[in-house]
């Protein structure tokens, strides 16, 4: 059984971690402020950014374009110095328009179709990534040689929340095959990458990575491939209604393992969207209806399951319930506004009781929420509104 929690504790947290809540409070009880609304804190996006890169200091960051493509947050990091990892034609637009090089890109996605692979060269990325033999084979129709990092996967006793060893990522006992085929095909074995997963909570995952890494690369300095890169993906913890360590914290081991077994010399990078782009976005929905069924009272949000809260299902999330409303908790359910049944959001939640015309406020949106949703229903999206 899940509690909302009240503006307070928010406001207090937002506090403690160095955050402005001022203004998303004002936007809140503001009651011409139509709903739904993202509410995007520029000064968030650094934050976060900031954080990574102290806690991180041997690695460049590349921030992961597919949770959240907003301008603002491309434009921040951009403005920083990080970089871009795309995965497809449109991610490779949106990220042109910086106008960064397109050259100091990543294209992280081991499975490409031949257009969008033609599309990616075409537009000048050089940086690519494969894991398998089949892969290799698209290589052959370039000229312009490219450079290549190779995704291996471990085994864990622990996964990430999305585990993207799943579908992606060759045995550590193929690259080798792999490295050897990249040269044939008349290109540049360009290093290692692996990606253990998305909110990963297990540092240690990463470091049995880099250990299996430092192996790997010794095996192919004994038949003299230069591993000149090495990327460590992304997947770094938020919290959303569980507590995660500090982000200095949880990378210590991290920043120690790739000092201990990665040689001066490799450039280290990093893939980190999530970190980077969930804490920044506040949703706030109004209830649009309520009814009382089978002893629980039922709230129709004018935003759902098949728009910003569809990372309950694709991204297996649960987002922080905020509500100013005071009173006895009451069993509750949020559902959206569509006519489907399915879309359903919170059940067995304990709140206040609300009426119709009241707002909630949904923290942590900023990840996987808005990208992932759709219009069923013809509905309209969420607007975003960029504050500081």
């Amino acid at each position: 059984m899940t509690h909302s929690i009240t503006f307070s504790e928010v406001e207090k947290k937002a506090l403690h971690n160095g955050v402005n809540f001022k203004e998303i409070k004002e936007l809140f009880h503001k009651k011409e402020n139509t709903t739904p609304t993202l509410i995007l804190s520029r000064s968030e996006i650094g934050k976060n950014y900031d954080s990574l890169v102290a806690a991180l200091p041997r690695v460049n960051i590349h921030y992961a374009v597919k949770p959240n493509a907003h301008d603002a947050i491309l434009s921040e990091i951009y403005n920083r110095g990080g970089n871009f990892d795309v995965c497809s034609a449109g991610e490779i637009d949106k990220v042109l328009q910086t106008g960064i090089d397109p050259t100091t890109l990543i294209h992280s996605h081991p499975i490409k179709s031949i257009p969008e692979f033609d599309y990616a060269v075409e537009k000048g990325l050089e940086l690519f990534v494969v894991d398998n033999l089949e892969e290799i084979e698209k290589f052959k129709r370039y000229d312009k040689k490219l450079k290549v990092l190779i995704r291996f996967r471990i085994n864990t006793n622990a996964t990430a929340v999305v585990n993207l060893q799943y579908k992606f990522g060759c045995q550590t006992d193929d690259v080798l095959t792999l490295a050897r085929k990249i040269k044939e095909a008349g290109h540049e074995f360009y290093g290692l990458c692996f990606h253990i997963g998305s909110q990963c909570t297990y540092s240690e995952n990463y470091v049995k990575a880099i250990e299996s890494a430092h192996a790997l690369i010794a095996q192919l300095d004994n038949e003299g491939f230069d591993t000149r890169m090495l990327d460590i993906g992304g997947g770094f913890p938020v919290e959303y209604t569980e507590p995660t360590i500090p982000i200095d914290e949880f990378c210590q081991p991290i920043a120690t393992a790739l000092d201990k077994h990665i040689r001066p010399g490799i450039q280290v990078i990093s893939e980190p969207g999530r970190y980077i782009s969930a804490s920044p976005v506040t949703l706030i929905c109004s209830i649009i209806g309520k009814a009382e069924r089978d002893g629980k009272m039922w709230y129709y949000l004018d935003d759902g399951l098949y728009s910003t809260f569809s990372g309950i299902l694709y991204d297996q999330c649960q987002y922080p319930v905020v509500s100013n409303a005071v009173g006895e908790h009451k069993l509750s359910v949020l559902s959206g506004p569509t006519c489907d049944s399915f879309d359903v959001m919170y059940d067995g939640l304990m709140i206040p009781e609300h009426n119709i015309g009241d707002k909630l406020m949904f923290t942590s949106t900023g990840a996987y929420c808005e990208v992932s949703g759709s219009n069923f229903n013809s509905l309209s999206r969420p607007e975003y509104l960029v504050i500081d």
